[in-house]
């Protein structure tokens, strides 16, 4: 850590009154700002920050105002920004435009000698780009990230070089949404167009297993790709088509992940975004229907049971190839099951048994098909809230079975199966059943403990301590406190270190 140069800041009364003073003169905040650096030996983002006259909680609600999904900043983080790098956190290039932004200046006034001898090369290379030309390069500056080919050949990123998921999703986001607003008011070769259909089934695949805001983060990257082909080049229609429906089946794998790590504003922008792509592509039902697949799963966490029913009965009416069918059924059953219709939530089962006996193979795969352990999942998990614990289990237990000739089936799914079917023992009034099926649960790593993952984990603890057969149980009570430390560490919502 570097030592910081000793400076007297003045009192606030002092700072107040040269801010007013050169405001009253006419000044404009950077020329209060330069003022105040001279004056006061304030850093450039405290100096940005106290000519506005605001507090951090203010740059901080103004950050929030101006579009960062689910994530939100606070004052705490803002004074991080400012003292760094002498303590507090990095500022990263996502973060020094926003601030830009907010303060009306580009972002290389808010650094300084300090700031750039302590920040990485590669942003440093950016900021003094920035300097030198006036413009942004490549766009404009959402995050530190690898070069696009090293995301098209597999590369992923380091954990270490990820910066925290707050600022990711907030980069992320804003590059899907401010994608979609482009596309409502080319340069591609065939080679090309392999290498981003290979590496989104490559991401999709790799969301089952790997870490998930790792992939989170190598998906937006790819997107973003895409989204420079469209946005800054000329296509046939027949490649510019396909950019589109890859773009549409990106933005829904991301739509997908961020509901998975809590964040279901970001979730609704994406697919937000995944629909405009599906409609400029209108004769591909199949990307339509896996669209309305993620949105019913939005809506269903979301707790809007019918506009989840509704919407992924929506997708089935495109009669969409693969196992789109499959999955939007089970999903519809799964919606009607929560909103307590179990006549629906039975006919909808039945609807995703027929529709597997003509699904094909899927064109992307991964986070996008619905297995028969995926089945399984959703049908067990109905037969439960519908009043057949007994019924939830059998799908239970031939799930596992299955899952164990198949190394692809997502964790996340084998986990929710475990979860719900530890729900059935219990009411079958089994707790070794229970502690049993629950066991390999408890042990999964933290950054396997998906936000859906805790969720569920919580009912299952809520179920334990109110029932007054369990109240005495030794064991129930040591079940209950495995439940209580998996759901505290919340290290799924965090950057791997």
């Amino acid at each position: 850590m570097a030592a910081e140069v000793p400076r007297t800041t003045g009192t606030k009364s002092e700072r107040d009154q040269i801010r007013q003073t050169l405001a009253g003169y006419g000044a404009t905040p950077a020329a209060i700002a330069a003022e105040l650096q001279r004056r006061f030996g304030l850093r450039p983002r405290e100096a940005f920050r106290q000519a506005h006259g605001w507090t951090q909680e203010a740059v901080a609600a103004h950050l929030n105002a101006v579009g960062s999904g689910s994530a939100a900043f606070t004052g705490t983080r803002i004074s991080d920004y400012e003292r760094w790098p002498f303590g507090g956190r990095r500022p990263t290039l996502a973060v020094l435009t926003a601030l830009g932004e907010v303060f009306g200046t580009p972002a290389p006034f808010l650094v300084d000698l300090d700031d750039l001898a302590a920040m990485p090369v590669a942003d440093r290379t950016v900021l003094c780009a920035v300097s030198a030309t006036g413009s942004v390069p490549a766009g404009r500056i959402t995050a530190r990230s690898a070069p696009a080919d090293d995301v098209a050949s597999g590369v992923r990123w380091a954990p270490g070089s990820l910066f925290d998921e707050t600022e990711l999703v907030i980069a992320v986001t804003e590059r899907t949404a401010g994608f979609g607003a482009w596309m409502e008011s080319s340069n591609v070769g065939h080679m090309t167009l392999d290498d981003i259909v290979n590496s989104t089934r490559r991401v999709a695949t790799d969301y089952l297993t790997l870490p998930p805001i790792e992939v989170y983060a190598r998906a937006g990257l790819l997107a973003d790709r895409v989204f420079r082909l469209l946005q800054t080049g000329h296509q046939r229609p027949d490649q510019e088509r396909e950019l589109y429906v890859w773009a549409g089946y990106l933005c829904a794998l991301l739509a997908w992940m961020a509901g998975d790590l809590g964040h279901p504003a970001a979730a609704g922008s994406h697919a937000r975004t995944a629909w405009i792509c599906a409609e400029r592509v209108s004769s591909d039902n199949t990307l339509r229907a896996w669209v309305l697949s993620t949105m019913s799963k939005t809506y269903l966490w979301d707790q809007r049971y019918e506009d989840a029913a509704s919407t992924a009965a929506r997708g089935l009416s495109y009669s969409p190839g693969g196992t789109a069918a499959v999955m939007l059924a089970s999903q519809e059953a799964d919606a009607w099951a929560e909103f307590g219709v179990a006549e629906r939530a039975l006919a909808a089962l039945e609807r995703a048994e027929r529709a597997r006996q003509t699904a094909g193979e899927d064109g992307v795969g991964g986070l996008m098909t619905c297995s028969t352990v995926r089945q399984h999942n959703y049908a067990g998990s109905v037969l439960l809230r519908t009043g057949d614990p007994v019924g939830a289990i059998d799908h239970a237990e031939r799930a596992l079975a299955e899952a164990v000739e198949d190394p692809a089936v997502a964790y996340g799914t084998i986990a929710q199966i475990r979860i719900w079917a530890a729900t059935a023992h219990i009411r079958n009034r089994s707790l070794d059943g229970a502690i049993d099926v629950l066991a390999p649960v408890l042990k999964l790593p933290n950054e396997q403990r998906l936000d859906t993952l805790v969720r569920r984990m919580r009912d299952v603890g809520r179920l334990i301590a109110n029932s007054p057969q369990l109240r005495f149980s030794a064991e129930a009570r040591a079940l209950h406190a495995g439940i209580t430390e998996f759901c505290a560490i919340d290290v799924a919502r965090r950057f791997p270190k």
